[in-house]
């Protein structure tokens, strides 16, 4: 039998983990505001990765955790335009194409902005980018 880890309880963790930063800083995340009591509105920036068509830029994001989280997936999209293959005309990701195994209770924020970020590190043909600083 497995103890399930209440909902807030989880983000708590994912907040500290996101504001200590982890990894090599391509990836951070935060709540979108301070006042968010629910812990379900979320700011990510991915810095894009090198020798791809992304590399140097800044990308924002936007992430909500639902009620469900962490048994659905955060809903997912960039607020900075991009061209990539995994992301719709509003900014949309699809998950399919970001977590091809699926998402399950066990993965965290910081588990879909680095997939998203291998996502960009091996996209192809895609070349031309919109202005910097253009959003949706």
């Amino acid at each position: 039998m497995t103890t399930e880890i209440p909902r807030n309880f989880k983000l708590l963790q994912e907040l500290e983990d996101g504001e200590k930063g982890v990894g090599d800083g391509s990836i951070s995340w935060g709540l979108e505001s301070d006042d968010d009591m629910s812990l379900t509105f979320w700011n990510a920036t991915i810095i894009g990765p090198p020798r791809c068509p992304f590399e140097n830029r800044i990308y924002t994001l936007h992430l909500e955790t639902g009620p469900d989280y962490p048994q659905t997936a955060p809903k997912t999209r960039f607020r900075t335009r991009i061209n990539a293959a995994f992301v719709n005309s509003s900014g949309a990701i699809d998950m399919k194409t970001v977590l091809p195994r699926g998402w399950n209770k066990n993965m965290a924020i910081k588990d879909v902005l680095k997939a998203i970020w291998i996502c960009m590190q091996k996209a192809k043909g895609v070349h031309h980018q919109p202005a910097e600083g253009l959003l949706y």
